[in-house]
């Protein structure tokens, strides 16, 4: 090319339709983009669509992921039996477009309707049985093992832990059979998995899970995969009670979340941070970034978010020795909560507020709180050990001899019960 622009034999080339693709490619597109504007923006919109089809044509990432709305209308509003059988009978649902567009229903969806997002995952599947041969077969198998731990992934959620099992299994028999060596597929699945050991409480195999995706996102170098892994990461590692290293993987792992790329993530992350200097004691370090953490989540925080938040104030102010300010936090925090129907984090709450009460010695008041927070557990499918920690709360608060140590040791277990049940 001559100062950016294609040769003249070049140009008649493409003309006459004489031009080879690779060539089209290598020297005309790029002076297109380079030199017009609207070209270059639609260049870059086309890369988007790919990057949300999980597709590597952009024929099928800019044609079929903006029809898929309009084909999942024929879906929605329908009994899930009726939408399976137009998945089984309809060919014009039988689209990869389709299929991406259900999976990104089914990963919304997870935690405020996790039935719903166990359908769609099923849907999905159904649809992706019937990709044709437009579409290359090891691609098909990468979408199928997608849809899979989307749908393993959503069970995990409505602790339906053994079909979870089975559903990560279809999706590793799947990627096994793609052998396009997709290693976000492969990542994305070993992430999703390793939410399910955690939950399981098979700490080793999950911390090995979510390290194997770390390594395997990084390699494909995807940002928001490296981010969301490593704060997966952080959960394991908490939940083996190592705040420690916890709080060192945070804060080494803030210059690999992008603040602009995943703000919603960057704020959690940052959050996290502050939860965890505050447990570990660091109450100073921790209150000089509550204006960097309020800041951060200014763009993206939903109210429980800023609740959340509200519960850590507390804290840090009782670990400041400020306990009226700290009391009058929890119970504001507290009731809120019931408010919102949040009964667990309320319990969780009363906890907190119960180790302050004992640290001034108002054992009438600890034993008010053990009677309010028993309900909450007894109505949820918790753990024995969670029970048996909430039974020996009781116990000592009856006995008046319920200890700010005793609490927090009770609460501890609570909290890893909380994350292995789904609470919310």
């Amino acid at each position: 090319m001559e100062e950016g622009h294609p040769s003249l034999e070049t140009l008649a080339r493409w003309l006459a339709g004489e031009l080879e693709h690779e060539d089209v490619l290598r020297e005309v597109a790029p002076h297109l983009t380079a030199n017009c504007p609207v070209c270059r923006l639609n260049e870059e919109e086309i890369r988007r669509l790919q990057e949300e089809s999980a597709h590597w044509s952009e024929t099928v990432a800019v044609f079929e992921t903006r029809q898929a709305p309009e084909l999942a209308r024929l879906l929605e509003g329908r009994p899930f039996e009726e939408q399976v059988r137009l998945a089984e009978e309809n060919e014009d649902l039988h689209t990869w477009g389709l299929c991406q567009y259900l999976l990104r229903r089914t990963r919304e969806a997870v935690f405020e309707d996790p039935a719903k997002a166990v359908e769609t995952a099923l849907v999905a599947i159904r649809l992706a049985r019937h990709l044709g041969d437009a579409y290359h077969p090891g691609w098909v198998f990468d979408l199928r093992a997608r849809a899979y731990a989307y749908l393993g992934n959503a069970l995990r959620v409505m602790g339906e832990m053994t079909a979870a099992d089975h559903a990560f299994l279809r999706a590793e028999e799947c990627l096994a059979k793609s052998g396009t060596g997709n290693t976000r597929v492969e990542a994305e699945v070993l992430s999703l998995k390793g939410s399910l050991r955690l939950d399981q409480r098979c700490l080793e195999q999950a911390q090995e899970l979510v390290d194997r995706a770390l390594v395997l996102y990084r390699a494909s170098q995807d940002p928001s995969g490296i981010a969301k892994t490593l704060v997966q990461k952080v959960k394991i590692v908490q939940t083996r009670g190592d705040l420690d290293l916890a709080i060192r993987l945070l804060k080494e792992g803030s210059g690999e979340i992008d603040l602009h790329r995943e703000p919603r993530l960057f704020a959690y992350a940052r959050q996290n941070l502050l939860v965890c200097l505050t447990r570990a004691g660091r109450n100073e370090e921790a209150e000089m970034m509550l204006p960097e953490v309020r800041l951060a989540m200014q763009q993206t925080a939903e109210p429980l978010d800023w609740l959340r938040l509200r519960w850590t104030e507390a804290s840090i102010a009782q670990g400041l020795g400020r306990t009226g300010e700290a009391e009058a936090a929890y119970r504001e925090v507290q009731g809120k909560f019931l408010e919102l129907g949040k009964g667990y984090d309320a319990a969780l709450v009363s906890l907190d507020l119960a180790g302050l009460l004992a640290g001034q010695g108002r054992t009438e008041e600890l034993k008010g709180i053990a009677a309010e927070i028993r309900p909450v557990f007894e109505s949820r499918d918790v753990h024995r050990e969670a029970m048996a920690a909430l039974l020996l709360f009781q116990q000592a608060c009856a006995e008046e001899r319920a200890t700010r140590e005793l609490i927090q040791q009770i609460a501890a277990v609570l909290r890893r019960d909380r994350r292995g049940n789904g609470a919310s």
